[in-house]
């Protein structure tokens, strides 16, 4: 007994919140209307029965006992808003039969006979929660969700019925919802609890109105609980045939009900106290905090006009402004490609231009480049080699600004969203980094993968009576790309008087293969020494295929860490959207909490570091 007074006191304290909006003084209900941007204020008001019409009544609202101006009094049918009703039927084992036939009669009543601004939807339960139909305007999907009856079960989730029902209301984004929940019995199997029912419904203004059916194992106890919990009624039927003119009755109360509305004068953070009086129905009273306006969204404001509206905005377009002109002036200063007479001049003239001269601004900018200074200038002669190295027709200083301004614009829009995901900007100058690095090791393997053919037809034509350098123009003329691309400049390199070996060398060095080296030096012994070129190069070929044999048998061996790797970085992003889609409440809490959101950015750059250094550990150099 004890156990079931504190039962009963729990859900009174919890109720308190729902409950303010009716009155003990007062003989009308208020429930607030959801979706207003304040200082719009509107409440429901319940009329009690034999009270008088529409024609009749006066409104009188107040505020903290201060009068307010411009009252509307409009019936619920003519005034604008949206609201829904969700049916909740008991599909349990003790429904079958009579009951379980005379609740979708008094369903389809109910469907065909609603309000034209009010959605219905409709959901079954029993041991679990089946939504026949959402909240929808639409009468024919309500007569298909309603022409047969549900499946029959054992369980009663009653508690389990509600939450699903709220957040059905919840996306339905209606300004007032309720619940119309029948049964015959008491919870039994639900995962949820009366109180959290409660506190959700109070949250969402939510009023539950309950039906019970008496049967062998009914007990109304539940029902009533949960009904006087929400600020609704509850209804009794003694038998099935009594459904119907009980749901009837429902939905005229529904129907005849009345928004007061009004323009409130508190200002935000306030606690006000709202009394609204009806002349010649009675009065009511309802409490609740004044928002603040920017915290309030008027009417489910989508993500773009929150972008449109802030500074973001303007911000994102300087900053494509700023891009468009420095891509313009990036295409007004782009060096044409050098000639044979630029290099020359700009090499022989490292200290500046011969006496009686002009130095053309092509031939200017090889020698600043030949000789960078500053970490800027080092790393963007770096980059402009890979670039040269991977043919991206692109400028390093363009691809440089565009990379920054789009980590900047990336942190804009991702702060929208919210604040902690702007970290995942870091992303952007990565994704650029590894799609260069990708072209670039393309390049890199199809010469590696070309050499030892190449070295084979170069010993081919020193063997035929070639010189070093007629050997060479046979390679240019025989290779594909990207070897015939690297061969031509050390032809023309030594055509200019460069030495084979320096141009091979630093192919060595363009290309990351140290099989160059060998035939660099190889060059320097036959300009120096002379000798039977062709075996050596044999056997730097013969090397090069035994040590690409070896290459391929680590990445054959290390193939399986490649597929652990990305099933390791996909794993989490595939759990997440399955309980995005299966559980949406188990994700809600990340994504709808600070806390939350920051765990799911650590997590997105624990996951890109872990899969970048599997990539290292998996990748060994030959």
């Amino acid at each position: 007994m004890i156990r079931r007074l504190l039962i009963i006191a729990a859900v009174v304290a919890i109720a308190a919140p729902a409950a303010a909006s009716a009155a003990a003084a007062g003989s009308i209900t208020l429930t607030p209307v959801g979706r207003l941007p304040f200082p719009e204020r509107g409440f429901l008001v319940d009329l009690p029965q034999g009270a008088a019409t529409a024609a009749g009544l006066h409104a009188v609202v107040s505020e903290n006992g201060t009068a307010v101006s411009g009252v509307r009094l409009t019936p619920v049918r003519s005034s604008g808003i949206r609201t829904a009703a969700i049916l909740a039927i008991d599909a349990s084992d003790s429904m079958r039969g009579a009951p379980e036939a005379a609740a979708i009669a008094a369903a389809r009543s109910f469907a065909a006979r609603r309000s034209a601004n009010q959605q219905v939807g409709v959901i079954a339960f029993h041991r679990t929660v089946d939504v026949l139909a959402p909240p929808t305007a639409n009468g024919a999907s309500l007569e298909r969700a309603l022409a047969e009856q549900p499946t029959l079960s054992y369980g009663t989730r009653i508690y389990d019925s509600l939450i699903r029902s709220l957040v059905l209301l919840e996306h339905a984004h209606v300004s007032s919802g309720t619940i119309l929940l029948l049964s015959d019995g008491a919870d039994l199997g639900s995962h949820s609890s009366l109180a959290s029912v409660l506190r959700r419904a109070a949250r969402d203004h939510v009023r539950v109105f309950t039906v019970g059916l008496r049967s062998g194992a009914y007990d109304p106890q539940t029902l009533e609980q949960i009904a006087a919990g929400t600020g609704g009624s509850y209804g009794e039927a003694d038998s099935p045939a009594r459904l119907e003119p009980i749901y009837a009755a429902l939905r005229g109360r529904l129907a005849s009900e009345y928004v007061v509305s009004y323009r409130s004068p508190a200002r935000p953070g306030t606690h006000v106290r709202v009394s609204v009086t009806l002349a010649g129905a009675g009065s009511g009273s309802a409490g609740y905090v004044a928002p603040t306006p920017s915290r309030l969204a008027p009417y489910h404001e989508s993500l773009l006009s929150r972008f449109l509206l802030s500074g973001a905005s303007l911000v994102l377009l300087a900053l494509l402004v700023a891009a468009l002109l420095a891509w313009v002036i990036a295409r007004a200063l782009r060096n044409p490609a050098p000639t044979v007479v630029d290099r020359i001049r700009a090499f022989s003239s490292p200290g500046g231009t011969p006496t009686g001269t002009t130095e053309t601004r092509t031939a200017r900018t090889m020698r600043r480049r030949s000789n960078p200074t500053g970490a800027y200038g080092r790393y963007r002669a770096r980059l402009a080699s890979e670039f040269e190295i991977a043919e991206i027709a692109i400028n390093p200083d363009l691809y440089l600004l565009a990379t920054a301004v789009g980590t900047i614009v990336a942190a804009a829009l991702l702060a929208l969203i919210s604040p902690p995901f702007a970290l995942l900007a870091v992303l952007v100058p990565a994704l650029a980094k590894g799609w260069t690095a990708r072209k670039v090791d393309k390049v890199r393997a199809d010469f590696t993968d070309q050499l030892p053919g190449t070295l084979q037809l170069l010993a081919s034509a020193l063997r035929s009576g070639h010189s070093f350098s007629g050997a060479l123009s046979v390679v240019v003329e025989q290779s594909p790309e990207p070897s015939r691309r690297e061969f031509r400049i050390v032809l023309t390199d030594d055509q200019l008087g460069i030495p084979a070996e320096e141009s091979l060398r630093r192919i060595s060095g363009r290309m990351a293969n140290r099989e160059m080296e060998q035939v660099a030096l190889l060059a320097e012994l036959q300009r120096i020494a002379g000798g039977n070129s062709a075996e050596v190069l044999d056997t730097v070929v013969e090397t090069i295929r035994e040590r690409g044999d070896l290459r391929r048998l680590a990445r054959t061996l290390t193939t399986q860490g490649r597929m652990a790797r990305w099933i390791l970085s996909l794993m989490p992003v595939a759990v997440a959207l399955f309980l995005w889609v299966a559980q949406p409440t188990l994700i809600q809490p990340f994504v709808g909490s600070t806390l939350g959101q920051s765990a799911l950015v650590l997590c997105a750059l624990m996951a890109v570091a872990g899969s970048y250094w599997i990539k290292r550990i998996v990748e060994i150099k030959v």
